[in-house]
């Protein structure tokens, strides 16, 4: 009988050590799972009073990493844009040098040299306007994979052959006639005249196109410009700096000698400096307000990055493991059981002696 009551505590025994060291085992892999990882859990349920913090903070954490990415896009992309526009705003203060040196009576290398000029910028233009901030087209405004320009080499398009058509036939003519007829000509907005479909379109719609991207929470930022935007068109502009600008240097790289000297001749030039005042006066406008844009994209951008370090603080306390807690825990963890794989070894070798 009393075998059977020892055989009978000793199973007793064992099955209560088998289930202790299971949990020991299963308590040591844990805690070797925090030192080797540095969180105390890989799933929510396992953080205990920290799971809702956590679960609160890292949706923030997401939303306000995804508002810091699409600063730093906006940020090239601006970068990007005002180093055109820059490149740009100097082809106009060029094209109103060489204005001012064809008024008057120029003589024929002075008119020529002024054409090749225009031309040359012509080609520039067209390059920056296709200016690229990654594979995005900057002056594409939301239309980003598209070109502005349809061709680089604007002083070979279409609107630069009917324009340079239109000055030598009625070179000696009336210079408002001239003036008004490219200009209609700029301002039309067919596409590939020679934009974009996208951009051919008037200066206001143009205009509500740009780049526009989310920074936090219900702020929007305009981050850049698009080719043709401007305001309403009158009777000395299409609305829009950059057509304005394509247009004078078209005109000035169609002239020649013929008709220098008479009163169409001076009332053309007189037309398009006056006309290229406004479009330098236009570019630096923009530049500007693309200027302030930046400024709140870094302001943003130091305010998203604080919010960014506080957060991954505060998640990291909910999340992250005490590894010298976890090192002390898991030195015990051991000791219990090689203490425990000790009693279970010694009790297979127990007999009825062992009890008495």
């Amino acid at each position: 009988m009393s075998g059977v009551i020892s055989a009978y505590g000793q199973q007793t025994a064992s099955l209560f050590l088998d289930r202790a060291v299971t949990t020991l085992a299963s308590r040591q892999q844990a805690l070797q799972t925090q030192a080797s990882t540095g969180v105390r859990s890989d799933s929510y349920a396992g953080l205990d009073t920290g799971r809702m913090q956590a679960l609160s903070l890292q949706p923030a954490l997401t939303q306000i990493r995804s508002w810091s990415g699409n600063v730093t896009t906006a940020q090239n992309r601006l970068s990007v844009t005002q180093n055109a526009l820059t490149q740009i705003g100097t082809l106009g203060d060029q094209l109103t040098t060489s204005l001012a040196g064809l008024s008057g009576h120029p003589d024929k290398a002075t008119v020529d040299a002024a054409a090749l000029q225009a031309r040359q910028a012509l080609q520039s233009l067209g390059g920056l306007l296709n200016a690229q901030s990654g594979d995005t087209y900057v002056f594409a405004g939301q239309g980003g994979n598209t070109a502005p320009v349809t061709t680089t080499d604007l002083s070979e398009s279409d609107l630069a052959h009917r324009i340079a058509v239109a000055v030598r036939q009625d070179g000696s003519g009336d210079a408002a006639g001239i003036l008004s007829s490219t200009l209609t000509m700029a301002g039309a907005t067919a596409a590939g005249s020679p934009f974009s479909a996208g951009l051919s379109v008037s200066p206001q719609q143009a205009a509500g196109q740009a780049y526009k991207t989310a920074i936090g929470r219900g702020e929007v930022v305009t981050a850049g410009m698009t080719a043709t935007q401007g305001q309403v068109a009158s009777d000395t502009s299409t609305g829009s700096p950059m057509r304005d600008l394509m247009r004078n240097l078209m005109v000035v790289a169609s002239l020649n000698d013929a008709s220098v000297g008479t009163s169409a001749y001076q009332g053309l030039i007189q037309g398009l400096a006056s006309s290229n005042q406004t479009v330098t006066s236009g570019l630096s406008d923009v530049a500007g307000q693309l200027g302030i844009a930046q400024d709140t994209l870094t302001f943003q951008s130091s305010s998203l990055d604080q919010m960014t370090t506080a957060l991954t603080a505060q998640l990291g306390d909910s999340k992250d493991a005490d590894l010298a807690a976890v090192s002390t825990q898991l030195t015990q963890t051991q000791n219990q059981l090689e203490a425990s794989y000790s009693i279970i070894a010694n009790m297979k070798g127990m007999t009825l002696a062992s009890y008495l």
